[in-house]
């Protein structure tokens, strides 16, 4: 069982450098709506976690409608939660979002996604198939079986991974002016009609 989460993880997070190959600054901090939550500049204004220089924007309880986060907001958000799992699950460690220092640019945080990735698999690694099952710290407060924290932790990484892809998609189709595609005759399936032969 410890080798089909470290098998998974490899997967999704080999999928998540496919997704994140080539990116630019630019596409790293683009604010596709307001309000939007980014990584910032430390200022009195800017409400969010982190240390030195950079804040990631964040708030509890958060607010309604939910700012819609950048790139950056999405890469350094899963940088700190796979390192708060994996310290609180495997190590016995209780850390905290705001002793976490917060890369200012698109190279650091993709950096510290990858080091906090790596890090983590490195430790599910260590399970035996029995110890998937034992019950692990987690940073809400509860004892959970060790295939719970894992599996939320790659639920959530597919889902920002996903989600960093379409604002992707999106900030290379702004600057794309197009007519739409000719239609084409597509399999009778498709278009809700039976083949008569």
């Amino acid at each position: 069982m410890a080798a089909v989460l470290v098998a998974q993880l490899r997967h999704a997070w080999t999928y998540s450098n496919h997704v994140l190959d080539g990116l630019a600054e630019v596409e790293y901090f683009w604010e596709p709506a307001q309000p939007g939550w980014s990584v910032r500049r430390r200022d009195p204004s800017v409400r969010g976690w982190g240390s030195g220089d950079f804040v990631c924007e964040d708030a509890w309880p958060p607010p309604d409608p939910l700012p819609i986060p950048t790139i950056a907001w999405r890469v350094v958000h899963l940088a700190a939660w796979t390192d708060i799992y994996r310290r609180f699950a495997f190590e016995g460690s209780r850390p905290d979002l705001n002793e976490l220092e917060i890369p200012g640019d698109c190279d650091g945080g993709l950096e510290w996604l990858r080091r906090s990735q790596q890090s983590f698999i490195d430790a599910v690694a260590q399970l035996t198939d029995a110890a998937v099952f034992e019950p692990r710290p987690a940073h809400w407060g509860a004892q959970v079986p060790a295939v719970r924290l894992v599996s939320s932790m790659l639920t959530e990484h597919v889902h920002h991974i996903a989600e960093i892809g379409v604002l992707r998609d999106l900030h290379r189709g702004r600057a794309l002016v197009q007519p739409p595609p000719e239609p084409t005759s597509g399999p009778s399936w498709w278009s809700g009609t039976l083949d008569p032969a």
